[in-house]
């Protein structure tokens, strides 16, 4: 899938993808909790008052940003730029390779001859090896300094160093953890655990569900699709986007991603017709004005 909102998805992933990963190697923002520090722009301040600050007001300003975000667009945020989701999301791709998910194009890439399907496993599990430990030095480094990561990871790990065990076990952990999350939470997390995405689906909620940002199907019935199931297959969440109630807020929520709108425009478009579903909100009816009556402001 190309459609224009697909790109843009991916766009906004992998920059929010990489701002996170390189932030602390550059010393953009990061603690220093062994030396009580706090960094900014590579500037190194006592980790107090009030130098505290550039770490409260910027949480709280993202925190109602996303809530306002969702009031009037929904859990967007959960399907444009979310860490976590976008990871989850790429996961399809690893478990289609290894025989577990239903990514298109790797599955007919894997249909091609034997040769290509052991490269893609093979490119798989490297991924699943890769990605995720540099995720975990990385997060790591916005806690201890990366010089001081990247000197315990040099070496063996020894049990009597502390801090370099402390950091190896880290780096097994989330190795493990991203693996579980990848292959058996998945988007469970989102709808049950993660506190963001309760938020979200909280102020999604409180919204007017006639003016909120989110996929609706025009017709009237689902005869206008026929036999295609083109968007329920592109939901990640499992949602169908054709439901009339389809819901933004706790659970099984909308994230807004846009998938489903983008495969219905490229199967209508190849028949020459207007996509079914659609972002736009529906007009109100105009209100009919009744004309004054003759002599009624005598």
């Amino acid at each position: 899938m190309n459609g224009r909102r697909h790109r843009a998805r991916r766009v906004v992933q992998v920059l929010v993808l990489a701002g996170g990963v390189l932030m602390p190697w550059l010393n953009g923002v990061r603690l220093d909790l062994p030396g009580s520090q706090v960094v900014y722009a590579g500037r190194a301040y006592p980790l107090g008052w009030p130098h505290v600050l550039g770490l409260i007001v910027p949480f709280v300003l993202l925190v109602w940003g996303l809530a306002y975000l969702a009031y009037r667009r929904g859990r967007v945020f959960c399907g444009w730029a979310c860490p976590y989701g976008s990871l989850v999301e790429a996961f399809d791709a690893l478990r289609t390779a290894l025989g577990r998910g239903r990514h298109r194009r790797v599955a007919a890439w894997m249909r091609r001859g034997p040769l290509h399907r052991w490269a893609l496993r093979g490119g798989a599990l490297l991924v699943l090896t890769v990605v995720p430990l540099v995720m975990a030095a990385s997060l790591a480094a916005y806690l201890v300094p990366p010089a001081r990561i990247l000197q315990a990871l040099g070496r063996l790990p020894v049990l009597s160093d502390t801090g370099q065990t402390a950091i190896w076990a880290w780096m097994a952990l989330v190795l493990l953890g991203s693996w579980a999350a990848g292959f058996v939470v998945r988007f469970h997390f989102c709808r049950m655990v993660c506190i963001y995405g309760m938020g979200q689906a909280m102020a999604a909620s409180a919204a007017d569900p006639a003016r909120i940002l989110r996929p609706r199907f025009m017709p009237g019935s689902l005869d206008a699709c026929g036999t295609c199931q083109a968007c329920v297959k592109a939901c990640f969440v499992d949602l169908d986007p054709r439901t009339p109630d389809l819901r933004l807020g706790f659970s099984d929520g909308c994230f807004n991603c846009g998938e489903c709108v983008d495969h219905c425009e490229t199967v209508q478009g190849h028949k020459g017709a207007s996509a079914l579903l659609t972002f736009e909100r529906p007009t109100p009816p105009r209100r009919r004005t009744r004309p004054a009556e003759p002599g009624a402001w005598d």
